[in-house]
């Protein structure tokens, strides 16, 4: 026996707005409906949108890429419609955190050779910049630590303000800073304080 809608709606009032409810939610006219069919409409619609929540992780999945080898992590509830359009191989929580160990290793790697490569251009640096003072020292046969030796004769005897304005006459603040082709007129100036001259 089919019971038709128009009976039904006549019956119960509050039935009738439930039943429009359901009927403009489903997009369908209510004439000539019985609710046999009102029902099976309803679950199809039910049916379709279960369809489309199922676009949605049910659960922490782990996926790798298989072109690029990068693997990714979607959490429960996290939409995963992309699987669709590219080509995702699932792995397991071990393997996923194996490829992430791995990719930290190389990342690591590559900074420690990067750290290396400029340890060794500094090093480079100052191997060329002692064999460059070496050479300016052997012309004139002056060194760094003969001039300190004399300006220590210098300051000692307090006269730290003598050493300082025969630096600032050398445009320098301190006497490392002093070019070491300077180095023969500097040690004659500071022999010339101290009275060695």
């Amino acid at each position: 026996m089919k019971i038709e809608v128009t009976h039904v709606i006549k019956a119960d009032p509050q039935l009738i707005s439930l039943f429009g409810a359901v009927l403009s939610a489903l997009g369908t006219p209510s004439e000539n409906l019985s609710v046999t069919d009102a029902v099976k409409l309803t679950n199809s619609k039910a049916s379709k949108e279960k369809e489309e929540v199922s676009d949605v992780a049910e659960k922490t999945l782990y996926f790798v890429h298989e072109g690029s080898g990068a693997a990714i992590v979607v959490k429960k509830g996290e939409d995963i419609t992309f699987l669709e359009k590219d080509i995702f191989d699932p792995i397991s929580k071990a393997e996923y955190d194996k490829i992430q160990a791995d990719k930290a290793a190389l990342v690591e790697k590559a900074k420690q050779q990067a750290k290396q490569e400029a340890e060794s251009k500094t090093k480079a640096q100052e191997v060329q910049e002692d064999a460059e003072q070496t050479s300016e020292s052997e012309e004139h046969g002056i060194t760094i630590e003969m001039v300190r030796a004399e300006a220590t004769k210098l300051t000692s005897n307090g006269r730290q303000a003598d050493f300082k304005a025969i630096l600032t006459s050398f445009e320098a603040p301190k006497l490392s800073d002093v070019p070491e082709a300077k180095y023969p007129d500097l040690l004659a100036a500071i022999k010339e304080a101290v009275g060695e001259a």
